[in-house]
């Protein structure tokens, strides 16, 4: 099997208060050739909109506690999720909130070329919207975890019928 499916990792008021949360992020494009295509390729399909939540200096005081406070529950995800998985963790490298709409579609890539690297994709919604894993589609349902190893070649769908796709990407070391 080239993934695991985890069930159930938070109750339905932190899922809420992550949603909340994610109202005020600073999303951005979610690649950085998009602005070029977007404008002058009319076959272009829009990649969708993310944003890493570590923190730095030049973010202001609004920012660096929204982003600490994302940052909680993606601590507390890792944690829950890697629990019920019986992994056990060396270092978090990244959280990315992930959000398509409808007909945005990924590109494919992988998170980390290191085979000791793993993705956990979690689904903050139930929608169409699903991520594709070398030929497997795994279709978003609230409060479960995909878990990949980093290296595997995917891509995230957006929704055909869903009005939008939103999901925290985590790249964990084992």
């Amino acid at each position: 099997m080239s993934y695991i499916l985890e069930k159930d990792i938070l109750p339905s008021n932190c899922i809420k208060q992550i949603k909340l949360l994610l109202t005020e992020l600073d999303f951005i494009l979610a690649r950085e050739d998009t602005y070029q295509h977007m404008f002058f390729d009319p076959n272009y399909v829009f990649a969708g909109l993310s944003r890493v939540t570590s923190i730095n200096d030049n973010l202001s005081n609004n920012n660096k506690l929204l982003y600490t406070r994302l940052n909680d529950f993606g601590f507390m995800i890792t944690e829950l999720v890697c629990k019920k998985a019986n992994i056990n963790i060396k270092h978090i490298k990244r959280f990315m909130w992930n959000l398509y709409k409808k007909g945005e579609e990924g590109t494919k890539h992988t998170d980390e070329e290191d085979d000791s690297y793993y993705t956990i994709l979690y689904s903050l919604n139930t929608s169409d919207g699903y991520l594709e894993v070398g030929d497997k589609k795994i279709y978003d349902v609230e409060n479960e975890a995909k878990i990949f190893k980093s290296n595997l070649l995917h891509r995230g769908v957006g929704p055909k019928n869903s009005n939008y796709r939103l999901n925290l990407n985590i790249v964990i070391q084992v």
